[in-house]
């Protein structure tokens, strides 16, 4: 079965665009730069109207809202990644799809919780990525505005497309 994912793009930057083409494995299967609401998602072929259409009713309930990637961290030293200044908006999103689809828990369970960042680096080793680090510590902040959630859908080669958007519509009166 295919697999799905649910995230919000990261704000534009070359710079971590060219480190993710570099030291992210799913960079090179077309996957932006990004933070994941929820991965796995339902599997591609059980989406269906009934699924996109609870997709939109949660993130129509959702308010736009402006973040900041400010800071790197890392998972052991295999995984560099950037964090939010607030992380509890993402959290509240990836929060409000497990309600929706509780049968889909954030990375399959295996973790407590979740850590909402986003990659630069996951596939090389701990000096490179250290340097990866230092280039993108010099663009920070990052900022950019969360209006909706992109649904991934890997095809049979392993790469990535953004098959639908959904956007927010909480506060669009403005």
């Amino acid at each position: 079965m295919s697999r799905t994912a649910l995230i919000v793009e990261a704000p534009a930057s070359a710079t971590l665009a060219a480190l993710r083409e570099k030291f992210a494995a799913d960079a090179r299967f077309d996957v932006p730069p990004h933070l994941t609401v929820l991965f796995p998602f339902v599997p591609a072929e059980l989406i269906d109207n009934v699924v996109t259409e609870r997709l939109a009713r949660t993130f129509r309930g959702m308010r736009e809202f402006d973040f900041s990637l400010t800071r790197t961290g890392w998972f052991g030293e295999e995984v560099l990644w950037l964090a939010p200044e607030s992380p509890a908006p993402f959290i509240e999103l990836t929060a409000a799809v497990t309600r929706a689809f509780p049968a889909y828990p954030p990375y399959g369970g295996v973790h407590d919780g979740s850590v909402p960042h986003a990659t630069v680096g996951d596939s090389a080793g701990y000096e490179a990525l250290q340097q990866a680090e230092r280039t993108i510590r010099e663009e920070l902040p990052l900022r950019g505005t969360a209006s909706a959630v992109a649904l991934l859908i890997e095809d049979s080669r392993g790469h990535w497309r953004r098959e639908r958007l959904f956007a927010f519509s909480l506060g669009d009166d403005k």
